[in-house]
């Protein structure tokens, strides 16, 4: 009966596996784009990566970034990602949701793609990694999917590229994906790009593939990966010379890996096994249990396996380089990154991935594999123990394999909910980015001025000076020309605006008594004048 019931539910997942894997997507999709433009615009990535690609578009220079329409020589990175961003402008206008929309359509791509890889091996697990990638808090919460920065575009590219490896050297021409994936990840996220590499040449050496690739596809490969950092690097050295990348190798490569404590971001080697992996308020340490005993019991089964009993074939054809390859991939990019001296939580978000991977591959077979009882125990041993304790024992595995994924079930749907609630329901924006948003439009009368700000900001040392996510929405809301120096230099100028609070504005409202009110709203502690 209990087997029979197994059986039927596996049936009908097989047979309606395209509905399934089309509904998980579209959850997936609620979860990247549902209120993408609610949460505040964060003040350093998210806000610089969005003036830059908005300046991009007012100055025509494709490739020459600035902020504040003056060169940046803070965010080092090469030019693909604002391209990005640029394609959510055009689509979507200069929005905070154009600046997002990127980044949520890049990571569920990802979840997709891995989706797909897996379900190719097991249509359980494949519908598996969609719920994982459902529930992945941190990265759906901070600096990756819902973020308009470089690291969601990143983590699509380094996903491909494993991928591609892993199908390799089956269908050969996955080498060059490969290749093209690390130079447009490098195009992307700079040196993190280098994680590819690591992880690719220990694949190829390990599996000895790296003696098999002949010298024609040596060269095809070379060019998959040179071709576009040469057009890049070409195109940029007509704007600057060799400034950008020097400064590329300087700061963002050996300050950012040698630095003890470079901009604040220091942390001990166990950083990341505290804050991801041992953080029980999140999903990740029950996956990185379920790899690990699932490796043992794997290994275990090999070891004292009977004779007549199927192999179980997790990772399909290719196997054993399979799972070495996923190992590879989470230990490279997560050992890597702790032995490195700047410590930011979402560098370590590429090692989730094969985590994922390998923990859907595992529990897929597991729930629905039939065969386990014979394979577990052998036919003919089976058999001479008697057709009862044959049933019996196969009943009881079907018990197990059916709470086994009532149990996947309710971990994946709780831990959704925890990111549904962290990540979308409640976060909420900032009053004054609220205020700048209604206050100004690219039309409206006093747009295109120089702006100045009298609203206390993240150091209230420095009030009178725009921050940078204040400065992204004041360029986008009215495409204004943004100036430090608040109320004194704002009294100093002709044509211009400023932004101010109402305790501000009544502290010095005789010095401020001939400027006219251009915005006003009840529901803002804020005013617009005007000079």
């Amino acid at each position: 009966m209990i087997r029979t019931i197994h059986r039927g539910v596996f049936r009908i997942l097989e047979k309606g596996y395209p509905l399934f894997f089309g509904a998980a997507c579209l959850v997936l999709a609620l979860f990247c784009f549902y209120h993408l433009d609610v949460k505040y615009v964060d003040s350093w990535d998210e806000a610089r990566h969005g003036v830059n690609a908005y300046e991009m578009l007012q100055n025509e220079n494709y490739i020459q970034h600035t902020y504040n329409y003056e060169v940046d020589t803070w965010n080092l990175k090469p030019s693909l990602s604002y391209w990005g961003i640029l394609l959510g402008f055009k689509l979507f206008g200069c929005s905070v949701f154009g600046l997002r929309f990127y980044a949520a359509l890049s990571y569920l791509l990802t979840g997709i793609l891995a989706g797909l890889w897996v379900g190719k091996k097991s249509r359980a697990g494949g519908i598996l990694t969609l719920g994982f990638f459902c529930a992945n808090t941190l990265p759906l919460y901070a600096h990756l999917a819902r973020a308009g920065d470089a690291d969601s575009l990143y983590l699509l590219l380094f996903t491909i590229a494993m991928l591609a490896m892993l199908e390799w050297p089956g269908r050969r021409g996955y080498l060059y994906v490969c290749g093209l994936c690390f130079s447009l990840a490098f195009l992307t996220k700079s040196w993190h790009a280098g994680m590819i590499a690591a992880v690719g040449g220990l694949y190829l050496l390990l599996t000895g593939g790296l003696f098999k690739i002949r010298l024609a596809e040596w060269g095809k490969f070379l060019l998959s990966v040179f071709l576009p950092l040469i057009f890049w690097f070409g195109w940029r050295y007509q704007a600057d010379g060799f400034s950008f990348l020097r400064q590329m190798v300087e700061v963002d490569l050996l300050a950012r890996t040698s630095a003890s404590n470079f901009e604040g971001h220091s942390g001990p080697v166990s950083f990341y096994w505290e804050m991801v992996l041992g953080n029980g308020a999140y999903i990740y340490p029950w996956v990185f249990g379920v790899c690990v005993l699932g490796l043992l019991a794997l290994l275990g089964y090999l070891i004292v396996r009977r004779q007549g009993g199927d192999r179980p074939n997790i990772f399909g054809e290719n196997g054993r380089n399979c799972a070495l390859g996923l190992l590879l991939w989470f230990g490279v990019v997560f050992l890597g990154f702790s032995l490195m001296k700047t410590k930011l939580i979402w560098y370590c978000y590429p090692a989730l991935v094969p985590l994922f991977l390998g923990a859907a591959l595992l529990l897929g077979k597991a729930v629905s594999w039939e065969g386990l009882g014979d394979s577990l125990y052998g036919n003919r041993r089976i058999e001479e123990k008697g057709l009862k304790q044959r049933v019996f024992g196969n009943q009881l595995l079907a018990v197990a394999q059916l709470l086994l994924a009532a149990g996947c079930v309710i971990l994946v749907v709780h831990f959704m909910q925890v990111t549904l609630d962290s990540a979308i329901r409640n976060v909420h924006g900032d009053p004054f980015q609220d205020f700048l948003r209604v206050s100004a439009s690219p039309d409206c009368a006093y747009a295109d001025q120089e702006a100045y700000i009298q609203v206390p900001g993240e150091k209230p040392e420095q009030l009178g000076d725009w921050d940078q996510n204040r400065l992204f929405l004041a360029e986008i809301s009215g495409n204004f020309r943004c100036q430090d120096g608040g109320v004194d230099k704002f009294l100093q100028s002709e044509n211009s605006v400023l932004y101010i609070d109402r305790e501000n504005y009544a502290a010095r409202q005789e010095e401020l008594a001939g400027c006219r009110v251009l915005y006003l709203d009840e529901a803002y502690p804020y005013v617009v004048l005007g000079r």
